[in-house]
């Protein structure tokens, strides 16, 4: 949580400098390339989460030797494939961005220069992202944020500085972009050999080959839906009306989404912790730890979209401008509805992956796309940025209760209610928060006073909610862990203080 929240507030910071220093044409073709960024994952065929659910059974079971054939055999799958579909993006760059995304006059051959190097970005971010799969397994989530969100700050703090310093616009952006991953490929690979001395004797298995595919074949072909659904409109916005209405779309998608911080920072661990316990016949803990996730996921993420949307209006006019004020806060708001539902179908999916049943997954990515590109395209042509997003959070919420649905067929014994134990007040408080901003918003416009009510309100939720939403068990095991990590991070503190103490007296 830590490390996103840094990232998070990274982003925020340097943002409206990229945003005012780029200007909506040439931000709206960057919002474009970042879009492009998803396809990394789609281009590893599915290797990322593949090598760190088998390689969290072979490291359950003490096989060093089987660890190290899936992470090598894994980062083979995604060279050879991701290399492959970037060579052809390149060399179809200047029609891609020509022809099917109409960037004309100066920013044509920059935009071809960015995609190129938007392309090498691939590669390395496919890497990286099977490359860490020894920490994933072994839930070393210290080293695993400082990798990934050092890079991720480098990259929101170095774009506007890298831009007013050198120039240019969207190619240099994504030069920035290329170097932030390289470093956090390269870190996770000398972190990898570390944690798995065997890592220094490649082996590649057959067997383990035709086990990774059949995994990440299917989840490659949810992954190439699901990489569409957050795309499409931007591409049909782009076609039916400017870069400046993608602008304006990002710049909402851009804030709704921080939502994402809290069920990434909880899930995040889950795939791996799921499969561990199921390898190790942990079944009463396995259902557990699924409960809690997706009971704590409701608690924290329903009052925060119900916070963002109250601060939506003045928040997006301070930090963009006022003209993202007028034509972002309608699509910030109806994004956050499918990006809450979104958020809380995290736990299922990270189900259904651990247990293996990608098919599944890519069944109901697959089964929402026909009528989804449908309707971005008729809802964009119509209502530009608020219909990309009426398109896109309907779609996410119809695949939030599919996701639900298949995982109540295939696991009955795991809780389906994402309320807690206590399900009135569990309801009954984000309800009662959300009534009293709206009635708040009528009257009061400004950033400041909106803010004060946030804090204000917020405390109250949380007070009643841990007095009358938790059981007193959930309050002890509360209590217990956040002095588990109190303990922890003064013994982190205490072993580098005891490290200097004795590097001077040396």
């Amino acid at each position: 949580m830590a490390g996103r929240t840094v990232t998070l507030f990274a982003n925020l910071v340097s943002a409206p400098f990229t945003i005012r220093l780029l200007g909506p044409t040439r931000f709206g073709l960057w919002s474009l390339l970042q879009s492009f960024y998803a396809w990394a994952v789609v281009a590893d065929i599915g290797m990322s989460s593949a090598s760190t659910k088998f390689a969290s059974e072979r490291y359950a079971h003490g096989d060093a030797v089987g660890e190290s054939t899936v992470v090598w055999t894994a980062v083979a799958i995604t060279g050879v494939c991701t290399s492959a579909l970037v060579l052809a993006v390149a060399l179809a760059a200047p029609y891609l961005l020509g022809h099917l995304l109409h960037v004309r006059d100066g920013l044509l051959t920059p935009g071809v220069v960015a995609v190129r190097v938007v392309c090498l970005l691939f590669v390395a971010q496919a890497l990286s992202n099977t490359l860490n799969t020894p920490q994933l397994v072994r839930l070393r989530w210290r080293s695993y944020s400082l990798i990934a969100n050092g890079a991720g700050v480098f990259l929101a703090l170095g774009t506007p500085i890298a831009v007013a310093m050198v120039g240019g616009g969207v190619e240099t952006a994504s030069i920035v972009g290329l170097v932030s991953v390289a470093c956090g490929a390269l870190a996770n690979l000398v972190l990898a050999l570390r944690l798995q001395p065997a890592l220094l004797h490649p082996h590649l298995d057959k067997a383990t080959f035709k086990r990774l595919l059949s995994y990440g074949g299917a989840l490659t072909v949810a992954g190439m839906a699901g990489v569409l659904l957050p795309t499409v409109q931007r591409l049909f916005l782009a076609h039916n009306h400017s870069t400046a209405a993608v602008a304006y779309y990002s710049v909402a998608v851009t804030v709704g989404t921080t939502l994402y911080v809290v069920p990434e920072a909880l899930v995040a661990p889950l795939l791996p912790g799921l499969t561990r316990l199921a390898a190790e016949g942990r079944t009463g803990e396995h259902a557990a730890l699924y409960r809690k996730c997706l009971s704590g996921l409701f608690l924290l993420a329903t009052p925060a979209a119900i916070m963002l949307a109250f601060l939506g209006q003045p928040f997006l006019s301070l930090w963009a401008g006022a003209i993202y004020g007028a034509h972002s806060t309608g699509p910030l708001v109806v994004i956050l509805v499918g990006a809450w539902s979104n958020a809380l179908a995290s736990a299922p999916l990270s189900y259904l992956l651990s247990s293996g049943r990608t098919k599944l997954i890519a069944y109901i990515q697959v089964g929402v796309l026909p009528p989804y590109v449908v309707a971005a395209y008729f809802f964009t042509q119509h209502l530009a940025a608020v219909g990309g997003a009426l398109a896109w959070s309907g779609t996410l919420m119809v695949q939030s209760i599919a996701l639900f649905v298949a995982t109540r067929k295939v696991a009955p014994q795991l809780a389906m209610s994402p309320l807690s134990t206590r399900w009135v007040p569990s309801l009954a408080f984000p309800l009662a928060l959300a009534s009293a901003l709206a009635m708040i918003a009528l009257t009061t416009e400004r950033l400041v006073s909106r803010l004060a009510w946030v804090v204000v309100l917020g405390l109250v939720y949380l007070v009643v909610t841990w007095r009358l939403g938790l059981t007193p068990r959930e309050r002890d095991g509360m209590a217990s862990l956040a002095a588990e990590a109190f303990r922890r991070t003064r013994g982190v503190r205490a072993d580098a203080a005891a490290v200097s103490a004795v590097a001077a007296a040396r």
